[in-house]
């Protein structure tokens, strides 16, 4: 969001009318707003509240703290635990996560956590990264990571084009998919097929790829 920001002054935050213009639902809702372009958030604006109604535009949104999604175009009613504000994830979205840190610097990461939100459908994301320090990013020493979901009913592609010179310090991405409509039986990474058994030690949707990679297809059983 910072790079966006820097580069081309699109806000961090957006209310929900910049977000979707041509829905006149989103005219009026002072109190919702997009983090990024991915990422809905709606406070709480009352003492002790635990929910609120809420509108969602259009398309399918996933719950980030329970991962399960629903569609939108209208307002809904949302709990909200004390501790937890209603946040939602758009359909398509791959979203990076970092470890907790009190500094910059003071947690060694050794991998890169994406989250995959499935959708019927393409969607885009990108993850920005530089030293933290210094202003090398402005001479191109920045890792600009762009990728394009592609959702069908019995499969998921993600592209990785990469900009920028700067090296990341971590060698491998580890992908959460939430929502997917399928079984995954065959995995390709650049068009060659891995065993489920090295990449997926878990047994569950969660892989670990190296950082790499420039393709990455997944089919049902």
């Amino acid at each position: 969001m910072f790079h966006k920001y820097s580069k081309d002054h699109i806000p961090m935050l957006k209310p929900l009318v910049y977000f979707d213009q041509e829905d006149t639902q989103t005219h009026f809702r002072t109190d919702e707003f997009i983090f990024g372009n991915q990422i809905l958030v709606c406070p709480i604006q009352e003492p002790n509240a635990l929910g609120r109604r809420m509108y969602f535009p259009k398309g399918k949104w996933y719950d980030f703290w329970i991962q399960e999604s629903l569609s939108g175009g209208k307002e809904r009613w949302v709990t909200a635990e004390l501790e937890k504000i209603p946040v939602y994830i758009k359909a398509g979205a791959i979203i990076p996560k970092y470890p907790v840190q009190q500094y910059v610097g003071e947690v060694d990461i050794q991998e890169l956590i994406l989250d995959v939100y499935y959708k019927l459908g393409i969607e885009t994301s990108e993850v920005y990264e530089d030293a933290q320090d210094g202003y090398d990013y402005k001479k191109g020493r920045y890792s600009l990571r762009n990728f394009k979901l592609t959702g069908k009913e019995k499969s998921l592609t993600i592209q990785q084009f990469k900009d920028g010179s700067f090296v990341t310090g971590y060698e491998t991405l580890k992908f959460n998919f939430f929502g997917l409509p399928f079984k995954i039986g065959k995995v390709q990474v650049d068009n060659e097929e891995v065993s489920l058994k090295s990449i997926r030690p878990n047994g569950n949707n969660t892989f670990y790829i190296d950082k790499n990679f420039t393709l990455l297809h997944l089919t049902s059983k």
